[in-house]
């Protein structure tokens, strides 16, 4: 008889991601702690409750924000920077992240990409521009940390179409977000 494991615990993990943002290396321990939560997808997609919209705060202060995202099948979100360090840890579909350098000709160029599957963590820089899309079938779903209040920064959205950069609105992202 297999023993019982308990649920996944979505406020644990919450505790435990501000707990290691105010340590001595919050990068290195908030990716060991997502490492640690998505090596069994499945355990968290039992236990983790469903969100209404596809981006929900978990939890935000001046030193961390947490947010649970899922992106659809078929859609991206635009080219942005996040202006701090941020750690993504995936327990659902697979997410495909663009990332893009400036182009010395103007605007930016996508330089690689990165696909996530479901158990897999990635770590990037607050200099970072990157897109986001589903590169699933089913939606894709993961745990976004960020080390600082990400909802007070100002950031920058791309168009990589026009070779423009924007200020990071609700406005602005909506008219940007593309399907495939």
């Amino acid at each position: 008889m297999t023993p019982s494991r308990e649920k996944f615990d979505l406020d644990d993990l919450v505790t435990r991601l501000r707990t290691a943002a105010k340590g001595n290396d919050p990068r290195a321990a908030i990716k060991t702690i997502l490492e640690d939560a998505v090596k069994d997808p499945q355990h968290v997609q039992d236990g983790i409750p469903t969100f209404e919209d596809n981006d929900t705060i978990l939890f935000e202060d001046d030193t961390v924000s947490i947010w649970h995202c899922r992106f659809m099948p078929g859609y991206s979100v635009p080219a942005h920077d996040h202006q701090m360090f941020a750690t993504i840890g995936v327990y659902r579909g697979a997410e495909r992240n663009d990332f893009f350098e400036n182009n010395p000709n103007g605007g930016i160029r996508k330089s690689s990409e990165v696909k996530l599957s479901a158990g897999q963590v990635l770590a990037i820089g607050p200099s970072a521009i990157h897109a986001v899309g589903c590169a699933s079938i089913e939606p894709c779903c993961g745990i976004h940390v960020y080390l600082g209040a990400l909802t007070t920064v100002d950031r920058s959205l791309f168009d990589t179409t026009d070779n423009a950069v924007l200020k990071f609105t609700d406005e602005n992202y909506q008219r940007l977000i593309s399907t495939d």
